[in-house]
Formats: structure tokens, sequence, C-alpha cells
């Protein structure tokens, strides 16, 4: 078992995330207005954009938790 692709995932995903948050703080600097709380649609959808790279992030997460926790079973077994 190999978590390489998991890591490689998770750092694709992390890199993403980043991007988003930059081109969010890019367009709630310029369309923002703090005292009307207006939203743009840019916005919005630079944000909802984030759901699939923290949802892949996590993923990738927890299956090198269960490839750990496979590999601590079989060093028991073999043991």
């Amino acid at each position: 078992m190999r978590i390489d692709n998991n890591l490689n995932g998770m750092l694709s995903a992390g890199l993403q995330l980043q991007q988003n948050a930059s081109n969010i703080a890019e367009i709630a600097a310029v369309v923002g207005d703090p005292e009307l709380g207006e939203v743009s649609a840019d916005l919005l959808e630079e944000i909802a954009g984030q759901i699939p790279e923290i949802i892949s992030y996590s993923a990738n997460a927890k299956s090198i938790e269960v490839q750990s926790a496979v590999m601590d079973r079989l060093l028991d077994i073999k043991a």
C-alpha cells in the first residue's frame, strides 16, 4: 500500500484551496461593501467552488488513516 497518491491529492486540493481563497479575497476587495453587506455572484461561486476541494482533502486524509490502521494490523498479525 502506498500513500503517495493520497498525499499528492491532498497537496493538489490544498493548492486549489489557496487559489480559491486568493480569488475570494480579490473579489471581496473589489465588490464587497462591508457597510451594506453586499455579496456578488462571483464571490458565492468561488466559495461554493471550495466544497469539492475540502471533500477531496478530507477523503485523502481519511484514506491515509485507514491505510495506517491496516498496516498496523498487518504488522500485529505478522509479529
